[in-house]
Formats: structure tokens, C-alpha cells, sequence
């Protein structure tokens, strides 16, 4: 199960809910909503995709990151800002993507996180040659 954080509806939320088709999804449109959500006991989230759009929206995720740390975390943030970046590593990502670069990389990301032994058309296999 993936908790999706996603404050505004744009064109990158629309990206990553397309990419989001195939697995089952919870959206949160607050933090309060997001905090409640991963405060359930037994809540069955395995990744935490958020989509960061400011760093005082940084800061507010921060002062919560204790809930998010047993999930694997993509980030997708807003700009390239060394401050928001290094905030960002305090989370302890596995991917983060950005809002202008990169989100379109989540679908894979996903993939790989939640079905490892799968391989993707992005990844393909290399083929093996014996000795005959």
C-alpha cells in the first residue's frame, strides 16, 4: 500500500497518479491528514510518495518524519534548493525526484521497490551467452 501526499491537483500529481494506477493508494491533502494516516496502528503502508511544494511544507513534514522512518520514502520535490535538498535527506529517501526532472521516474521506482524480482522495460535483462 502506498500513502500518497499531494497538497495541490497539477499536471506533476497527474503524472504520478497515472503511475500510481496499479498499486492501492491512499491520498492525503493535508499533513494532518497524512499524520493521522500513518499514527494507525497495523496501517500496512510500505512507501510514503510525497510531494514536497515549499520548504515551510519541508519544515512540517520534518517535525513528523519519525512516522515515515520504517517506509521506504520517494520525494519529489519542488526545485533544485540546496537547503530543501539537504531537508530532504533528513528523511531518508530512497528516490527523490523533482517537480521540473524526474517524476516521471517514479512508476519504475515504484516497480522495483514493490515487485524487486520483476524486471521493467526501463531495465532490461542482459542477456546470458554459455559455452557450448
Amino acid at each position: 500500500m502506498i500513502l500518497f501526499y499531494a497538497t495541490e491537483d497539477n499536471s506533476v500529481v497527474q503524472t504520478l497518479e497515472r503511475q500510481l494506477v496499479p498499486y492501492g493508494v491512499i491520498r492525503c491533502l493535508s499533513i494532518s491528514a497524512m499524520e493521522k494516516r500513518l499514527r494507525k496502528p497495523g496501517h500496512g503502508l510500505q512507501v510514503a510518495l510525497i510531494l514536497i511544494h515549499s520548504s515551510k511544507e519541508m519544515d512540517q513534514i520534518q517535525a513528523i518524519r519519525h512516522l515515515v522512518r520504517d517506509l521506504k520514502v520517494i520525494l519529489v520535490l519542488p526545485g533544485h534548493d540546496q537547503a530543501l535538498i539537504a531537508g530532504a535527506h533528513m528523511l531518508g529517501p530512497r528516490f527523490i525526484a523533482y517537480s521540473d526532472n524526474g517524476h516521471e521516474l517514479v512508476g519504475p521506482v515504484l516497480q522495483k521497490m514493490l515487485l524487486p524480482g520483476k524486471r521493467t522495460e526501463t531495465w532490461p535483462r542482459k542477456q546470458q551467452t554459455g559455452r557450448e
